[in-house]
């Protein structure tokens, strides 16, 4: 079984053109999930670009975007990694029915206020709060279900790029529709098809078949800061996830907050409006699906910790370059290679830290890990960049933020050798690679 999906490979792949459809695809159960999962991942995107543009309509305000930006996920950096302890014992179908149906209320909340013209930046703020708490349960759960939705651990890979892929596909139609939708009804219109989109993920948490995993005795589950200690241990010792969860915090940081700058940087540097705006998100989420595209068809687990290390160097270099355009047409051009890198890292990372978990009891807990690196860092960075944008300007804030990506990407890099003498042995086991494999 260890090397079967290798040795077969070429008979599960069905050719169109130069794509190939990802084995995890030939899971009914998969592929149920996962499209419900990038629905709903849709009108989450919409929600996000449209408060953003919301929050700076009311107040014109840099520093007050910064601020919502990190009330919104300011929450799981404290919740995150308690929230993985609970996964490793929760039922995750219902944890997963439960954040969406919360997610709704939150989604029609905002939409009474903004049609009733009642919304406020404090009203924002504290359903901000709300929503990131929801979220510090609901990504990292989403992350742990997709090893226990395959058939074949072989398809392990597969299923978490394909996931990957489908929510870089919302993620680039989003913008799009977003900027219309704003430009035309107002950000209302897009909490509404966020309230709309989660019904997608409720129907297929209702139909699909989740794997069990062995639980340990009731008088360990009762134990929840000795679990919570073991996740940070465990991850502390284990070199390569902290490796790569300290690359994570480092992009979160000082690359991902480009996206709370997009409006300051379409008003004022571009002069444009909410379409620049949504014209600006839609060709960096195409770079997103370029990256995700690419990923899938990989179909190799080897060479991740390289893609990491140049894609996080380019990233920084083209932050650098974007900041200093004043023309829509390249900077479309550059935003695009923004998306395309940064996705590279982060779904690489992604990627990485759900393979190279052996001990699938842990795995709520290290997954939570990457979320609060990904969701907790992130508001931190959304709240310094606001602050900073509004001392030194939106050009100068980029600059700063793609200086310190290409000095972590060469730091990172140097460690790649020690990293491969440590997972090739775990692809080995899970039959990922051939053994002696030296790729």
């Amino acid at each position: 079984m260890r090397l079967a999906n290798r040795k077969t490979s070429e008979e599960d792949k069905l050719i169109f053109g130069f794509l190939q459809l990802p084995p995890a695809l030939k899971s009914l159960n998969f592929c149920c999930y996962v499209i419900g999962a990038s629905a709903s991942f849709f009108g989450t995107w919409m929600t996000q670009i449209a408060l953003v543009w919301l929050v700076y309509q009311l107040t014109n305000s840099p520093l007050l975007v910064g601020i919502s930006g990190f009330t919104n996920q300011a929450s799981s950096l404290v919740l995150t990694p308690l929230a993985g302890v609970l996964l490793d014992r929760w039922n995750l179908r219902r944890v997963l029915l439960t954040t969406q149906i919360i997610s709704i209320l939150l989604s029609l909340t905002l939409t009474f206020l903004t049609v009733s013209s009642k919304i406020t930046v404090e009203a924002i703020i504290v359903i901000g709060i709300l929503q990131g708490t929801v979220k510090a349960f609901d990504l990292p759960a989403r992350q742990v279900l997709i090893p226990r939705i395959v058939e074949r651990k072989g398809d392990t890979y597969s299923a978490i790029a394909f996931h990957s892929l489908m929510i870089n596909t919302a993620k680039f139609v989003s913008p799009m529709v977003a900027g219309l939708v704003i430009a035309r009804s107002g950000s209302g219109s897009c909490f509404l098809i966020d309230s709309v989109s989660y019904l997608s993920l409720i129907f297929a948490l209702i139909v699909i078949k989740i794997n069990p995993v062995p639980h340990k005795s009731s008088t360990q589950k009762a134990q929840i800061l000795k679990n919570l200690k073991e996740g940070f241990i465990y991850a502390y010792e284990f070199i390569p996830i902290k490796t790569v969860l300290i690359l994570l915090s480092l992009v979160c940081f000082m690359a991902m907050t480009h996206v709370n700058l997009m409006p300051i940087f379409a008003k004022e540097i571009l002069s444009g409006n909410a379409e620049t705006m949504g014209f600006l998100l839609t060709a960096s989420a195409f770079g997103s699906l370029t990256a995700g595209l690419y990923l899938v068809q990989r179909q190799r687990v080897t060479g991740l910790g390289k893609i990491m290390a140049r894609s996080t160097a380019f990233l920084g270099l083209a932050l650098i370059v974007f900041s200093q355009s004043t023309r829509l047409e390249i900077c479309l051009i550059i935003i695009f290679l923004i998306g395309l890198s940064m996705t590279l890292t982060l779904a690489s990372i992604s990627n990485f830290v759900q393979l190279v978990i052996v001990e699938e009891d842990k795995r709520g807990r290290l997954t939570s890990l990457f979320t609060m690196g990904f969701l907790g860092i992130l508001p931190i960075g959304n709240l310094f960049f606001g602050g900073l944008a509004n001392q030194i300007g939106v050009t100068n804030a980029l600059v700063f933020g793609g200086t310190f990506c290409v000095i972590g990407s060469y730091f990172f890099a140097r460690q790649l050798p020690t990293l491969r003498k440590i997972v090739y042995p775990i692809y080995e086991k899970m039959g990922l690679i051939p053994p002696s494999y030296e790729g």
